[in-house]
């Protein structure tokens, strides 16, 4: 079964990473799929590098500008880099949903099939029925792993 879409044409993958944008370039907040992996197109507004396996928030700056200082069970995560650091003032794709290697946070480790929330920095943390955690479940641990370690997790941000 063929099944047919509308995403943007890309003239580069979803590792390219660059610090302007050219006439082939997409626009920020478009959105892709690769490989049955959904991508978002943003631009890292923020003062820190967004590592591979880190979670990015809007920075509420502009529209699909984001960063990857976050407050453990705070904020939003828009998506999670997986190919290419993203620096500080460029532009690239996030992951929004499909499998990958993510961080954990520091003092956040977890067991096979715990449900990950947005942690410190970018990184996940484990959650938990008794803590009363508010903010919407971003990942599943495929294997469980030690505390600033990175797992294999099925994403799904919407």
């Amino acid at each position: 079964m063929t099944i047919y879409g509308n995403e943007p044409v890309r003239f580069a993958g979803v590792s390219m990473v660059t610090a302007s944008l050219g006439t082939n370039d997409p626009e920020v907040g478009a959105r892709t799929i690769h490989n049955g992996e959904e991508y978002v197109f943003v631009y890292n507004t923020g003062s820190s590098t967004a590592n591979i396996g880190h979670c990015c928030i809007v920075s509420a700056v502009s529209g699909y500008s984001v960063t990857v200082s976050s407050v453990t069970n705070v904020d939003f995560a828009i998506g999670v880099v997986k190919h290419s650091g993203l620096a500080t003032g460029e532009y690239g794709w996030l992951m929004t949903r499909g499998f990958m290697e993510i961080e954990m946070s520091p003092n956040n480790s977890c067991t096979t099939a715990q449900m990950l929330n947005l942690g410190p920095d970018g990184g996940f943390a484990q959650v938990s029925n008794t803590t009363g955690q508010a903010s919407p479940y971003i990942a599943k641990a495929m294997h469980g792993v030690d505390s600033g370690a990175s797992v294999t997790a099925y994403v799904s941000i919407l």
